[in-house]
């Protein structure tokens, strides 16, 4: 049994294209999948675009999933993590608004409205693949062996990037000492930053 045993249990269902096993699957990791896409995006009606796009391709790979729970919970973390980087190319071939004409602040600060003003900096200040490290480890709460499986890299190189990522936003939010997933929890829906 892995860490997931809910998702141990639909494994055989989802290899099957159990519909059930597919409305339970989305229960459980829809929403951590969603926030991980919209920390990408930074849009949450493609990022639940992109997870929808994630689950069509699970149910058309469905017969070659192995393994467990922890597997699949990955596969999707992986396949969305593809959807957004393809999302991204995409609006840098067609970008919607002219960055000529923003401020400068708009066009770097491409962490969604509503997170703390002082984390959203610092976000923005890392690279991609440090933010998504940050986001999938703190706010949706991947484990080592997880991450490595999402970044498709060894857990000892999963291990240090997110420590250097975690370094990088520390230095970039003046070196507080004290920090953790609380910083990272957007405000609640109709309240703005200050």
């Amino acid at each position: 049994m892995s860490e997931y045993p809910q998702l141990d249990r639909l494994v055989g269902g989802i290899r099957q294209r159990d519909n059930s096993a597919f409305a339970d699957l989305h229960r459980l990791v829809a929403g951590p999948l969603a926030t991980f896409a919209n920390s990408m995006v930074h849009d949450r009606h493609t990022a639940e675009d992109i997870v929808q796009q994630a689950f069509l391709e699970l149910a058309g790979a469905a017969h070659t999933i192995d393994g467990d729970g922890r597997t699949l919970r990955a596969w999707l973390f992986r396949a969305v993590r593809f959807g957004c980087l393809d999302e991204i190319r995409r609006r840098k071939r067609r970008p919607e608004v002219p960055t000529d004409m923003l401020p400068e602040r708009a066009v770097n600060a491409d962490i969604e409205v509503g997170w703390d003003p002082d984390m959203a900096e610092a976000l923005c200040s890392l690279t991609e693949r440090q933010r998504n490290l940050i986001v999938l480890k703190h706010v949706v709460g991947l484990s080592g062996k997880e991450l490595a499986d999402v970044m498709d890299t060894s857990r000892a190189a999963a291990y240090a990037a997110t420590e250097r990522a975690e370094r990088s936003l520390k230095r970039a939010l003046g070196a507080v000492e004290s920090w953790g997933p609380a910083s990272f929890q957007p405000l609640p829906a109709g309240e703005d930053a200050e």
